[in-house]
């Protein structure tokens, strides 16, 4: 799948510079996914888990750097539907209906090591931390599900709406200069954190063909968007070294996040 993802950190004054991270990235995601049909109700429970098994792409953080993905990364998911389909016949034809469902979503794409001051001498930073991109994020879903069988073929569809998500983590982006506020310069001393709630939308269609009874093949699509308002967090230090300021809270004025890729399908029926 391709991702298109985008956080930045500003925290309102016009003496503090932004933090614009932005990444670009191509995950091969491999995923096993199971499912438990109840034909007498109508109803179904679904439940999928995918890791990236390869990433690469690019990034950009403004003022501080820009590279390409690390083979680091960590992208996967992992989660649950319970659906239930009473408009039509879930045995034959088509059936119609909705779902709800939990979502986890682990997005960090390794941008190498965004830095932070450790130590300082006479003023100046002498030693760095690695603070990279690490989110996790927790969706909740309800939609809409659709599905139609005409042997050998079947259509499947679904979307979701993504009505509230918790997002908490860290960011790599950091200014090699620190930021200037108030008359004084500040460093950052730890890792950026990022925690707030976003919301979005999910959506796939599948087609299906069924060479044997047991066995469906199927190709087609999925896209997964959320945005959110992220509140970001790091603690600071002025450019002496030696005084240290309260936890800076930097409100973030817009994340995104955008995944979106082909999905190939084999499923055997039991």
């Amino acid at each position: 799948g391709q991702q298109d993802s985008s956080y930045t950190v500003v925290n309102g004054a016009t003496t503090l510079g932004d933090i614009n991270a932005s990444s670009r990235d191509q995950t091969h995601i491999g995923e096993l996914h199971g499912k438990i049909e109840d034909l007498s109700t109508s109803t179904y429970v679904s439940a999928k888990a995918g890791i990236g098994l390869s990433t690469s792409g690019t990034y950009s953080i403004t003022p501080s750097t820009s590279g390409s993905i690390g083979r680091n990364s960590s992208i996967g998911y992992a989660g649950a539907d319970f659906g239930w389909l009473p408009f039509g016949n879930m045995r034959d034809g088509a059936a119609f209906g909705g779902l709800i469902g939990y979502q986890y979503w682990k997005d960090a794409p390794d941008i190498g090591s965004g830095q932070y001051t450790t130590s300082y001498t006479a003023g100046t930073p002498t030693s760095f931390g690695a603070a990279k991109n690490d989110l996790d994020i927790h969706a909740l879903r309800l939609g809409v599900k659709g599905m139609a069988e005409f042997k050998p073929f079947d259509v499947q569809a679904e979307v979701a709406a993504i009505p509230y998500a918790h997002i908490s983590g860290t960011m790599g982006g950091s200014s090699p200069t620190g930021y200037t506020f108030g008359g004084n310069n500040y460093q950052e001393r730890s890792p950026t954190t990022l925690t707030g709630r976003g919301y979005g939308v999910m959506a796939e269609g599948l087609v299906g063909f069924h060479p044997t009874e047991n066995l469906t093949l199927r190709v087609g699509g999925r896209a997964w968007y959320l945005e959110g308002q992220l509140d970001a967090r790091y603690a600071a230090t002025t450019n002496a070294g030696t005084t240290t300021v309260p936890t800076l809270n930097l409100p973030s004025n817009f994340a995104r996040f955008f995944r979106y890729g082909a999905l190939f399908e084999l499923t055997g029926n039991f």
